[in-house]
């Protein structure tokens, strides 16, 4: 910590954007606009995670520790040194007290009005973004995830055509053949849905639970399953995979047997 009243110790995030800048170095303070600055020594430094009377996140966090013979020389005007002040009212008088605040503020160069309204707007317009960018990347995958799906499902059918017709040609209806393309498309859709929720949903709630923990400094955030994301996910995959079975049993109802047979050669 500072040993004389003109030494601070300054975050770390500020000194690394000034190359000239480091423990021992001189610089000048000022706290406004206007205001005569006074030449100061950084003594040391300290890192984001540094308790500041508002916990270790980085919201509202401090910039610098300084000597209180610092302030009072930068600031002789100011008799109470407190931080801050929260302010608990009548909400039927919110909108009288809030007025009378901001006309005292108003008058008042060396005091701020923070309202928590207008936090709670500006921390859910960042929420929104950063929601907002992690949902069109989800969408992403999934758009590619069909896409996948449906190539995967033709090249298999495409692959098995010979094989569907050697055993037609001994003896397998053409029901057989139906109930054997639905089921096994549908198989393969339970185990993609399976797999998804499976590898999914623990890589989601692991990395639900190391963001939240880096973000809101240990605090463990409650995962919440996206039920409406993932049952559209189930419908489209399950929807895709009759659709496509469907599909191929018409075509195949097209050619007889032996025309299949002889495309194949």
């Amino acid at each position: 910590m500072p040993t004389d009243s003109h030494s601070i110790v300054i975050s770390r995030s500020i000194v690394d954007s000034y190359e000239d800048m480091g423990v021992g170095s001189t610089v000048e303070i000022s706290f406004r606009e206007g205001q005569s600055s006074v030449p100061v020594i950084i003594s040391g430094l300290f890192g984001a995670g540094t308790y500041t009377g508002h916990g270790k996140l980085l919201i509202d966090g401090a910039v610098a520790f300084a000597p209180q013979d610092l302030f009072r020389e930068l600031h002789p005007e100011i008799t109470s040194f407190d931080y801050s002040w929260s302010i608990v009212s009548d909400p039927k008088k919110a909108d009288y007290v809030e007025s009378e605040l901001k006309n005292i503020v108003a008058s008042h160069s060396n005091l701020a009005l923070d309202e928590v309204s207008t936090l709670i707007e500006v921390k859910k317009a960042e929420d929104r973004a950063a929601f907002g960018s992690m949902e069109v990347l989800s969408w992403l995958v999934f758009l590619f995830g069909v896409i996948n799906l449906i190539n995967t499902t033709l090249s298999n059918q495409m692959s098995r055509k010979q094989e569907n017709s050697v055993l037609r040609s001994i003896g397998l209806t053409q029901k057989q053949l139906c109930k054997m393309n639905i089921c096994e498309g549908l198989c393969y859709a339970l185990f993609a849905t399976l797999a998804t929720l499976i590898v999914g949903l623990s890589a989601s709630i692991f990395a639900c639970r190391k963001m939240s923990i880096a973000i809101f400094a240990g605090k463990v955030v409650p995962y919440k399953f996206p039920v409406l994301e993932m049952g559209l996910f189930i419908l489209v995959l399950f929807g895709m995979e009759l659709i496509l079975s469907v599909w191929t049993i018409r075509r195949q109802k097209k050619q007889s047997l032996i025309e299949q047979m002889r495309a194949m050669e």
